[in-house]
């Protein structure tokens, strides 16, 4: 009776500190990005934004990280519009909106991105990439088009199913 007690006890454990375990880190790379990105994550992200706008949540609201734009600390929830746009969030969970052109993003850690890219003159979306070795600005052609229909990637290992939507404007 004592050691089935302990062996259940040792499952509960070994359950609890693999429940705690991070998923692995990924990575997402865009480039070039013309349309509508949200980014619901864990972990960083560096951006910049030719024109357009970039609505950063910070999700963590108990850590010492928050979103900074152009350089400038921001509060939890920050929505900015404008040209040439240089954003960041270090750590913790977020999510990310940013809408318009010229869309950079470099985003290491676990999590989502829903794309839709928009087409210009020349039909060009952007390129992305869910690889952790992937950099579309350095390598492009590892990386593949920004769909023009809504599509949701991982990157990461993460595993959580709920649902981001984007609508462009």
């Amino acid at each position: 009776m004592l050691l089935a007690g302990a062996l259940a006890a040792g499952v509960i454990v070994a359950s609890a500190l693999a429940a705690k375990t991070p998923p692995p880190a990924g990575a997402l790379s865009v480039e070039g990005g013309k349309g509508v990105i949200v980014v619901r994550a864990s972990g960083g992200l560096l951006g910049r934004l030719g024109k357009g706008s970039v609505e950063l949540v910070d999700l963590s609201v108990g850590d010492q990280w928050k979103p900074t734009v152009n350089g400038v600390t921001r509060s939890r929830r920050t929505f900015y519009k404008g040209s040439n746009v240089n954003f960041r969030i270090l750590g913790g969970d977020y999510r990310v909106t940013v809408k318009g052109e010229g869309i950079s993003l470099s985003a290491r850690g676990s999590g989502f991105a829903t794309l839709l890219g928009v087409a210009g003159l020349t039909g060009d979306t952007g390129i992305y990439a869910t690889d952790i070795n992937a950099d579309c600005e350095s390598s492009p052609d590892q990386c593949q088009p920004i769909p023009t229909v809504l599509t949701r990637v991982t990157f990461g290992g993460a595993t959580d199913t709920t649902s981001t939507s984007a609508t462009p404007k």
